[in-house]
């Protein structure tokens, strides 16, 4: 049986970008809208909660895969079709959790980091209520949601890049693993991309979503964007990654993917970061979300957290 089935939402405005959903109905065990934070800014849309997913038997306590959705930093949301990348984990024990976070509608870069951030150290502060081992957490996104992940691994405990009073505070915001799917890295290269790229024929053209998630024109404050840059925060004691993107990506430049894995193992040391480059895959192609890879992707998760 389909853990989940894809459905197109309902009462769509004219011209409002759609984005199909997940019906989870059929997944037994789960707990959904969780606030993992209550004083919700002014306008803020309600997205600082998060679902959980749980294998159907069994008391625990769960490794956990967190999982960020993309959507190019203004779009997406943790219940859309996007959480299909990983919803498998339930059938291999793992507890699958999809965060939600602010849009770059709302807010500017660093404000979403603190989401996710808060998230972890929520989901920590509360495993045993949910079931959750707070010692193996691996961190999954796709597209934008990847620049999330890679920045809870590498920012760890940073001020800068922290909320505490958001709630949690004296709770470990680590991860333990991560893996990119088609991520978003570089910002600065980013901007010059989408700003490069022709539209479709007969589409608009897309609008710059680096620059909307930062606040600014990316591409005239290069100094200032290596502080947004994974590479920028990468310790010797960083966890393991697995960054997978295609050749064919027409949204996002593969070489970000390339270039982050290898500013990670010159720091780490060779195999911390393991890269596959899809030769002709597209952003966001069906070959990430393939049987195959999904073995791969959860092969690694299982060595990274110790699993058997």
């Amino acid at each position: 049986m389909d853990l989940i089935s894809i459905v197109m939402p309902e009462n769509v405005d004219p011209g409002e970008i759609v984005t199909p959903l997940a019906d989870v109905s059929r997944i037994p065990r789960k707990y959904l809208d969780i606030p993992y934070y209550d004083r919700l800014y002014p306008g803020d849309p309600g997205r600082q909660a998060l679902d959980i997913y749980l294998p159907e038997e069994g008391d625990g306590p769960f490794p956990v895969i967190v999982f960020i959705h993309g959507g190019a930093f203004w779009g997406g949301q943790r219940r859309d079709f996007q959480i299909g990348h990983v919803i498998e984990g339930i059938l291999r024990g793992y507890a699958v959790v999809s965060v939600g976070y602010r849009l770059s509608d709302t807010v500017k870069f660093p404000d979403a980091i603190y989401d996710v951030k808060a998230a972890v150290r929520f989901l920590r502060a509360n495993a045993e209520k949910y079931h959750l081992d707070p010692d193996r957490f691996c961190a999954v996104g796709a597209s934008a949601g990847a620049y999330f992940a890679a920045m809870l691994a590498v920012t760890g405990g940073m001020l800068p890049f922290e909320d505490i009073t958001m709630g949690n505070h004296e709770t470990s915001d680590a991860v333990q693993a991560v893996i990119g799917l088609f991520g978003v890295y570089d910002l600065f290269e980013q901007s010059k991309f989408t700003e490069a790229s022709e539209p479709a024929p007969g589409m608009p053209k897309m609008a710059n979503w680096a620059d909307l998630f930062m606040g600014l024109n990316c591409r005239e404050h290069e100094g200032l964007m290596m502080l947004t840059w994974p590479g920028s925060y990468i310790k010797p004691d960083c966890p393991p990654f697995l960054l997978q993107a295609g050749t064919g990506d027409e949204i996002v430049p593969y070489e970000n993917t390339r270039l982050l894995g290898e500013m990670i193992n010159s720091v780490c040391g060779e195999g911390r970061a393991v890269v596959d480059i899809f030769e002709g895959c597209a952003h966001g192609d069906i070959r990430f979300s393939e049987k195959e890879n999904l073995d791969r992707m959860f092969a690694f998760t299982d060595a990274a957290l110790g699993r058997s």
